[in-house]
């Protein structure tokens, strides 16, 4: 059966495999909420997740999907760890039938707009920002051989040159979009991993109350949403929440937001709301460490908020100044704090190697990470992200951005962070506290949890042998 588009989610790279913390296939929210937009719009369409495919052939899966589906354009979102399978997509496409629009969106594409489909030949066309409205237009021009040229969001060829067109601007009602088509997904399949913390039952699923950071971190991309925040209404989300619970049983949820618990939204009356009406569900999501307080994490708590995951970074006050961060260490070490109190579970996020910071500085942050002791913690090698301000400068020729560690030694640090924080008696012992209070899950997460790690230092040794043989020693 032919379909107008066929939506494509990429799997990861290599980096991202050999990281320790994997976050599991989590349900692709982005091009389930395309799909949902089409829909309304009557344009058929369907979805390829070839992270479901990557243990054997993606690829095959992307032939088959397009022998099926017979689509007139290939729709690719991807994450910058996602961008070389997403150039490979692209070029199979083509290679099958070059009369299919292939069109790139996300992160990535967002981010770097002109200069990556000057890269890859085979994209014809870029989205970047929000793509409901301009794949809509696009899926129209391509049915009536219209031209692309006045299309806002939209990059194209024009001969030997590439046009950025201004950008769209944003949905401002948000309540106004459906939900994300997750009955087009093979739900049971999206599983994130035990060993994060990342869910307290199944079935689980992602969700979204909002667009959009007003926070400007120098190592942060924000080329699809912007700084400017953007909520649902409560009735909005809670409606979603409910019609997970009665379609597909799901009580369970993870709210992607940068802002959830930012002052904008009143996440007060979405808890008490949740509390009035007898909802049942568990839920987690990310907070900044300033934008939390005890009557805030006790209700939380109440309303069946069970873990939290904080951007904590840094060590340093030199390492926050350094990222603009806003942020401070003294409001992380309360953050850390009045959550454990609540009895909410806490998970810090931990970053090695900005533009400017020393290997002592790196090791502060790793003693502070054991000083905090969160329930999980997270330690990653600093990556320069296009579309962060980082990467803007470097472009622009400052000299200051490559003032950055050697990634073998950023690489080092973090397994030294992840040995140093989990292999401690005190961290021992904190998990023991929890075993008490939770013994089914915390046994899933230590289980879990040191499958990952013991995966991740046995790549390492692996990979250091084979160095270690090519160079012939």
């Amino acid at each position: 059966m032919k379909i107008d588009v066929l939506l494509v989610q990429p799997h990861q790279g290599e980096s991202v495999k050999r990281r320790i913390f994997h976050p599991g296939i989590e349900i692709p929210l982005n091009i389930a909420c395309l799909a949902a937009y089409l829909d309304r719009q009557d344009i058929s369409n369907s979805i390829l997740d070839m992270r479901l495919y990557a243990e054997g052939d993606p690829f095959r899966q992307i032939e088959n999907a397009v022998l099926n589906g017979n689509p007139a354009i290939v729709g690719i979102s991807a994450f910058t760890s996602e961008a070389d399978n997403a150039r490979r997509v692209a070029e199979l496409v083509k290679r099958m039938d070059e009369n299919i629009v292939t069109v790139v969106g996300g992160h990535h594409a967002s981010a770097l707009q002109a200069d990556l489909l000057k890269e890859v030949p085979g994209y014809d066309l870029l989205v970047y920002g929000e793509g409901e409205i301009t794949l809509t237009q696009i899926v129209d021009r391509t049915k009536s051989g219209g031209s692309f040229c006045d299309l806002d969001g939209v990059v194209y060829r024009n001969g030997d040159q590439v046009v950025v067109n201004p950008p769209r601007k944003v949905i401002d009602r948000l309540d106004d979009l459906p939900f994300p088509a997750r009955d087009k997904l093979d739900l049971d399949r999206y599983v994130p991993s035990p060993g994060t913390g990342n869910y307290m039952r199944l079935p689980t699923t992602g969700i979204m109350a909002s667009r959009g950071c007003p926070y400007r971190c120098n190592y942060c991309s924000k080329g699809v949403w912007g700084n400017d925040v953007r909520f649902r209404s409560v009735e909005n989300v809670l409606s979603e929440v409910e019609s997970c619970i009665d379609t597909y049983g799901m009580h369970d949820f993870r709210f992607y937001d940068d802002g959830l618990t930012l002052p904008q939204w009143d996440l007060k009356l979405f808890c008490n709301e949740i509390l009035r009406r007898g909802i049942d569900i568990s839920w987690n999501c990310y907070s900044r460490v300033n934008h939390v307080d005890k009557e805030k994490l006790l209700l939380m708590k109440k309303a069946g908020c069970y873990h939290i995951k904080f951007g904590i970074e840094f060590g340093t006050e030199k390492a926050l100044r350094l990222a603009d961060k806003g942020a401070t260490l003294k409001q992380a070490r309360k953050a850390v704090l009045l959550t454990k109190e609540a009895g909410i579970e806490c998970k810090g996020n931990f970053m090695f190697g900005i533009p400017g910071e020393t290997i002592d500085d790196c090791k502060q942050t790793i003693a502070f990470a054991m000083e905090l002791s969160p329930d999980l913690a997270t330690f990653y090698p600093f990556d320069l992200f296009p579309g962060s301000t980082f990467y803007r400068r470097k472009t622009e020729g400052d000299i200051s951005v490559d003032n950055r560690l050697p990634r073998t030694v950023t690489d080092a640090l973090s397994s030294k962070a992840y040995v140093c924080f989990y292999f401690r008696v005190e961290y021992v012992l904190q998990r023991l506290q929890r075993l008490l209070r939770n013994p089914l899950r915390e046994i899933v997460l230590v289980r879990n949890g040191l499958r990952m790690i013991g995966r991740f230092f046995f790549n390492k040794w692996v990979e250091g042998l084979g160095k270690r043989r090519a160079s012939g020693r």
